[in-house]
């Protein structure tokens, strides 16, 4: 029988799953210089964006810890960017929590072939090493957000806002207030958090600093989070609380959500994408078997035995099949699935694997992270029809 973590625990499960977790966690040793913060403040407020550009790829160098033999590739993997420079439409990306712009590598190639100025940027505390988590602030990553609207604002006669997980409710908040965004493109948007603990984390911050703590090897997000960091997304989760009981987005949005994501409350996000984004020109492309009873939405079944696949994931929206690190033949296999220690190790070990969302189980078969969006290219239909259909 298959086993899928969902559903929010209630507050007294959620306290002490996360008692258990910093309990395990105060054995792992965090005094490295991968988990203290580097000294140096990561440039934010800079213009022109080439300028922006050039000082963060510099900071990058200076302050990342590489997890490969190639701290260069690395940095350009972390980096911001931008493509398809001078054109009308533009789109602002910001990544999530513990994330890298690089998650937004296929969908900014293909948009900016299509004629869309797509520009990534970087969240102050990200991409360099877990420490520099440690004092960073949900006002923080607020503000770099406006800034960079408000300067590719100038720039294009048409603004939209895009964001994956934390980056969606970022850009969620600045549409409540802006008058100059077009639309909205959000995916897997972490309005809710499936576990009550994270509603604890910024009360936690200087007696916990730590609650996870893993191998760094991935060399575009973080394995390790400082409860910082969990602190700093739950004040994004607060504040687009309150301003959506206060007003409504009333722009065209596109969402992609995952029936099986083990981190947002994905029944939460489908009521407010029906009762608090009021345009009429709004879709929900939603990835599993059993999508909410609402108008504006398409399902894509993620039960695909052909492929391997038991459910999506909350990052797998992003990729396309053909990523080299995330796609059905990426370098990049997550194994960590909560599935025990011999199935963990199987996986590592290169075994055939199943794919899936962290939690999902099954007696007899090895699950890795599934990192690639099977329907990738209709994904990509309907963002450029989106786009395309724009007022």
């Amino acid at each position: 029988m298959f086993s899928l973590r969902a559903g929010k625990e209630n507050k007294l499960t959620g306290v002490l799953l996360a008692g258990v977790a910093l309990l395990l966690v105060s054995c792992a040793s965090t005094d490295t210089p991968r988990f203290k913060a580097s000294g140096s403040d990561m440039p934010t407020q800079v213009q022109p964006f080439a300028d922006y550009l050039t000082q963060t790829t510099a900071w990058l160098e200076d302050n990342r810890l590489p997890v490969t033999d190639k701290p260069q590739w690395e940095v350009s993997l972390n980096a911001p960017f931008e493509c398809g420079t001078g054109s009308d439409v533009g789109l602002l990306l910001v990544h999530g929590l513990g994330d890298s712009p690089y998650f937004f590598h296929d969908v900014a190639q293909d948009l900016c072939q299509q004629g869309v100025w797509v520009r990534t940027i970087l969240l102050p505390g990200h991409s360099s090493r877990p420490g520099n988590m440690l004092d960073v602030r949900f006002e923080d990553w607020r503000d770099t957000t406006d800034y960079h609207i408000s300067q590719f604002e100038n720039e294009v006669d048409t603004l939209l806002l895009g964001g994956f997980s934390t980056g969606a409710n970022l850009v969620s908040l600045s549409a409540v207030t802006r008058r100059d965004i077009a639309g909205l493109v959000l995916f897997s948007p972490a309005f809710d958090s499936r576990f009550s603990a994270s509603w604890f984390a910024p009360y936690l911050t200087g007696i916990y600093p730590w609650p996870n703590v893993e191998k760094e090897d991935n060399p575009t997000r973080y394995n390790s989070m400082a409860m910082n960091g969990f602190a700093a997304y739950q004040g994004s989760v607060a504040a687009l609380k309150e301003a959506l009981e206060r007003t409504t987005i009333t722009i065209p949005v596109m969402m992609v959500v995952a029936e099986g994501d083990s981190v947002v409350d994905v029944d939460y996000v489908a009521d407010q994408f029906a009762t608090r984004f009021t345009h009429p020109d709004k879709h929900l492309m939603w990835l599993g078997d059993s999508p909410p009873a609402m108008d504006n939405l398409s399902a894509f079944p993620m039960d695909l035995p052909d492929r391997r696949i038991g459910a999506a994931s909350h990052m797998s929206p992003l990729f396309s099949p053909g990523n080299v690190l995330y796609g059905q033949k990426g370098r990049l296999r997550i194994c960590d699935n909560g599935q025990g220690e011999e199935k963990t190790r199987q996986c590592r070990d290169g075994d055939p694997v199943w794919y899936g969302p962290w939690g999902l189980t099954h007696p007899d078969r090895v699950y890795a992270r599934l990192t690639y969006n099977p329907y990738y290219q209709q994904m990509l239909r309907r963002l450029k029809v989106f786009i395309a259909e724009l007022d």
